[in-house]
């Protein structure tokens, strides 16, 4: 499929006006940006969109605030990753201004080349995010930061480029120097003290369901701290005194649902203040017990019992005509079964997860 968006632009409800900003400022560039308030229309499922937005776009810039990523960047991240490995899409992530000095990004936006904006939308940010999309260098590229109307303009030249990279390739330098020379200077026999640690942490836990989307009606414990809150935009809250955190530093934090198994995570609280972290709950397991039996209440051997709905799974039936499920619904469920036995008619029935007292009884054809 040929690509019709030159960069997808992912971000928070948060930095939605200064990505706006950067996306015009692109579009000046002549290049295509696909942005969620222009691209998607009215009256049409939002997922699709984004889903055929990915597909459609040559480069994604994810754009990291104050606030770290969102859930959903998390899954068109994931998305461009996936398209990265096979077609080699850029994916950038964009430090914007308010992004702490050491941001909690995943592990996988750790591997790929910053662009940093914390300073403010400069001429060489721009110029750089510009080289990442479309793959020519600032100097390549001549002027590079075409202002929208009602921004000033960012003038740039190739000579005023080149000048600049000099001094900046300079200064790189000269800190490699300084940081050699205060290694290799003697020190003092007393070791510098530890920076100290916050006197209270704000933990924020996302819940998501097995498939890593964010989920409802979650409930989190934790063993040490406050008791958690939840918090409008459905992260919880805990926080933990300096003085309830264990020697080691390490905190547990549980999350449990009705609809899933409840998974468990250890935390170390160490000098950030505010940590954020996801606990990912686990798909069900429950099981389903009965009996097979003809229409004179003997037991049926070797009757094969499936589940219709959902994942498959399937039993045979023992001596007695017992069988045993192993289902990934909650307990309760209504789950639907077929029986099969030959020289027998085939028996559809309903039985509950959890259950162990299923009857089957089979007719002969």
């Amino acid at each position: 499929m040929p690509a019709e968006f030159d960069v997808f632009l992912s971000h928070t409800r948060r930095e939605k006006q200064l990505v706006e900003e950067i996306g015009a400022r692109l579009r000046g560039q002549g290049l295509r940006v696909w942005l969620d308030t222009w691209e998607q229309r009215p009256g049409f499922p939002w997922q699709e969109g984004l889903e055929e937005a990915v597909r459609k776009s040559r480069a994604v810039a994810v754009f990291v605030g104050e606030g770290g990523l969102g859930a959903w960047q998390e899954s068109e991240m994931r998305a461009f990753i996936a398209r990265s490995r096979r077609e080699e899409v850029p994916v950038i992530p964009v430090l914007l201004p308010g992004c702490p000095d050491s941001p909690q990004l995943t592990f996988f936006l750790e591997a790929f080349t910053w662009v940093d904006l914390r300073q403010g939308l400069t001429e060489d940010g721009l110029a750089r995010l510009v080289w990442g999309i479309t793959g020519k260098k600032p100097e390549e590229i001549g002027i590079v930061a075409a202002a929208p109307s009602g921004h000033p303009a960012l003038p740039h030249t190739l000579k005023a480029t080149r000048a600049r990279w000099s001094w900046g390739i300079g200064l790189s330098l000269l800190g490699v120097v300084l940081t050699l020379a205060a290694w290799l200077w003697p020190r003092s026999p007393a070791s510098p003290l530890p920076p100290p640690k916050p006197a209270l942490y704000s933990v924020r836990v996302q819940v998501l369901d097995p498939q890593g989307q964010p989920v409802r009606g979650s409930t989190v414990r934790t063993s040490a701290g406050n008791e958690p809150h939840l918090l409008p935009d459905g992260w919880w809250e805990i926080q933990v005194p300096a003085a309830k955190v264990p020697a080691d530093g390490q905190v547990s934090l549980w999350a449990e649902h009705k609809e899933w198994r409840g998974n468990r995570m250890n935390l170390y609280l160490g000098e950030e203040p505010n940590p954020q972290v996801e606990i990912h709950l686990k798909a069900p397991e429950t099981r389903l017990r009965g009996q097979v039996v003809d229409e004179n209440n003997r037991a049926l051997a070797g009757v094969r019992v499936t589940q219709q709905d959902g994942a498959p799974m399937e039993a045979t039936t023992d001596a007695e005509g017992r069988f045993e499920l192993t289902l990934s619904v909650p307990q309760g469920k209504r789950v639907g079964l077929r029986a099969e036995h030959s020289g027998s008619a085939p028996k559809d029935t309903f039985c509950y997860a959890g259950s162990d007292s299923c009857s089957i009884v089979l007719e002969k054809r």
